[in-house]
């Protein structure tokens, strides 16, 4: 069992130094780099092999084994740097005061911009080649076979690629234009400091990121409304600094998408996965028709809470909190293994793999990166960051970021280098899928009606979290960079405005808003760096509800589907990938789909509720 998270916050103490966690608890990194000195000899020879990537320049024409052979060297020094920045980031995040892992961090990232500059010929070099010649190249050397989906993802770039020359100067230029996100991470994850506050039994606990999001669903109002208020006030305090690095970031989304001659920095994002944009405004355009199934379950949270006034503080909240469950992280790890069992005896035993050999790094410490993620690169085994503490979340968070891990292991294990990753837009239905089999698991289970109620209430808030919250988000994020592709500057008080009418018009009119800090959450969201990724979340849930509706209702055929989708990698375009499971994300279905699950839920809701 593992507890030293809620046992410090419950007794007052501060979140644990990391030499204080149990090695079982942490992830197994040296399987990378047994020290820094190894790292240190693998960086020396990447930054040695450099001049060699340049010194290919003009070879590429010239014969198809000699274009071959360009191909491969640049993709294995990509290959050794990729373990480099994976093992250099993980470190920077176990602890991200240590000055010293933070640097190394930041020359990795260095390095990897030289990597890009030495080896941006590349694309506009292939891209010069005459489409007969690349065809002749081709049949000349059969190893190039293996790049037909590579060469067809490049040539969709050709009227978007400038000259060797250019191309330079745009991969020179990544070492300035990451820097708002650096800056904005810096801030928010180590050198922003929250207050101390008062639980519900008058204890005072130390404000974290991890802790707030428990704070927040306290069934005494009190509590919520104090996190709320601390929260928001430490963020609002740097509001100004928080919008000119957002600022900063969405100006360097317009730069490059004019840059390539896009015609907006929408068309830029989603052109690498050859996403149609149609797919995001039908995205927002269906939830915004749909907002009255939002506004309904505002109404019954307003009705089981019985408050006269509802407030934001108040809408995350669990509707049935005194039926609350959670499991330890032992417990989890049990539960999911039940969860997953639908995909099969192989899916299972990844699963057990990932649990046995350090893939996973459980608990918060001080300096600690925040929130979860899955990380790893082809030739590394998954990463899992957690911030365990004990609540149900933190068990469908491993459910989702496993399922980003066994993609990972499956995609590595099925496809060649070239095709080992997978975009953002299938990820997330990897990782969601997984949720929604826990889901339906735990309600297999579960059969007290007090519990039940908690679990269905925990379903819609997944649905409205991932769904129309994403969606929102979405919205707002489509919103700040159109401003500043009309030259607009993105103030602290524009921004605020902004997502305040948004944020309204999502939840409905029963919200009472805090005039000073309900508008502020965008400043909390590091999303909104990443250039146009939440849709995805949405899009992502929509197929997996289809996906897992297939699996649990279908044969060893229809699992093979999916399991195949996960195989793939990136070997298709994503809108094809998902395609093979029977899923067509450029029409509104799936995506109305899940709005009529997240009624059947409110129905079943209403339905008990009857009951009492």
């Amino acid at each position: 069992m593992i507890r030293a998270t809620d046992d410090a916050a419950a007794g007052g103490q501060a979140a644990p130094e990391r030499a204080e966690i149990p090695a079982e608890y942490k992830w197994k990194l040296e399987k990378i780099f047994p020290d820094w000195d190894a790292w240190e000899l693998s960086f020396a020879e990447i930054d040695a092999a450099l001049a060699g990537l340049e010194a290919l320049r003009g070879s590429l024409g010239e014969s198809g084994a000699g274009l071959l052979a360009a191909i491969e060297t640049i993709h294995a020094v990509g290959r050794r740097l990729e373990v480099v920045r994976v093992f250099a980031s993980m470190k920077s995040d176990e602890d991200t005061r240590i000055g010293d892992n933070t640097g190394r961090r930041g020359r990795a990232g260095s390095l990897a911009v030289r990597f890009a500059e030495s080896v941006s010929w590349f694309e506009p070099e292939l891209l010069a080649i005459a489409p007969q010649q690349l065809e002749n190249l081709q049949r000349q050397e059969e190893g190039l076979g293996l790049y037909a989906h590579f060469f067809d993802d490049l040539l969709r770039s050709r009227a978007h690629t400038l000259s060797s020359a250019l191309e330079a100067m745009l991969a020179a230029a990544g070492n300035v234009t990451r820097g708002a996100g650096q800056v904005y991470s810096a801030l928010s994850d180590a050198d922003l400091k929250f207050p101390n506050l008062r639980d519900a039994e008058n204890r005072e606990v130390e404000l974290t990121k991890a802790r707030y999001s428990r704070l927040i669903k306290s069934p005494d109002r009190r509590v919520r409304r104090d996190a709320f208020v601390a929260f928001h006030d430490s963020y609002g305090a740097v509001r100004n600094t928080m919008a000119a690095t957002l600022d900063a970031n969405v100006k360097n989304h317009v730069f490059y998408a004019e840059a390539r001659d896009f015609p907006g920095t929408l068309e830029a994002a989603l052109h690498p996965s050859a996403v149609p944009t149609e797919v995001y405004h039908t995205l927002i355009a269906t939830v915004s028709d749909h907002l009255p199934t939002v506004h309904r379950y505002t109404a019954l949270k307003q009705r089981v809470l019985g408050l006269d006034r509802l407030e934001e503080h108040d809408l995350q909240v669990p509707l049935f909190h005194e039926a609350e469950f959670k499991f330890t992280y032992e417990e989890a790890q049990q539960m999911l293994l039940a969860a997953v069992a639908p995909l099969g005896d192989q899916y299972v035993d990844i699963v057990r793999t990932g649990y046995a050999e350090g893939w996973i790094d459980v608990q918060e410490n001080r300096g600690k990166r925040s929130g979860a993620y899955s990380s790893g690169v082809y030739d590394t085994q998954p990463y899992i960051l957690l911030n365990w503490s004990d609540q149900l979340g933190d068990t469908f968070t491993l459910a989702h970021e496993m399922g980003h891990s066994v993609h990972s292991y499956l995609a590595s294990a099925n496809q060649p280098y070239v095709y080992g990753d997978y975009p953002i837009f299938t990820a997330e239905v990897a990782s969601t899928c997984n949720e929604m089999l826990l889901m339906h698991h735990l309600l297999g289970q579960t059969k007290d009606r007090r519990r039940r109620l908690y679990l269905l209430d925990y379903y819609l808030s997944q649905i409205n979290g991932t769904v129309f919250r994403q969606t929102m988000f979405a919205e707002f994020e489509y919103a700040i960079h159109r401003a500043c592709e009309d030259r607009e500057t993105l103030t602290a008080d524009w921004l605020s405005a902004q997502y305040q009418q948004i944020l309204a018009r999502y939840w409905g009119p029963l919200v009472q808003w805090d005039p000073e800090r309900s508008g502020l959450s965008w400043t909390r969201i590091p999303h909104f760096y990443y250039n146009y990724y939440v849709y995805q979340y949405a899009t992502a849930y929509a197929a997996a509800a289809a996906l897992s509706h297939a699996v649990l209702g279908g044969d060893v055929a229809e699992r093979e589907r999916y399991l195949d989708v996960l195989r793939s990698g990136n070997s298709r375009y994503p809108v094809e990938t998902l395609q093979l499971g029977g899923v067509d994300m450029t029409t509104d279905q799936p995506v109305n789909d899940v709005v009529a699950l997240f009624a059947a839920q409110l129905d079943e809701v209403e339905r008990l509720l009857a009951e009492e």
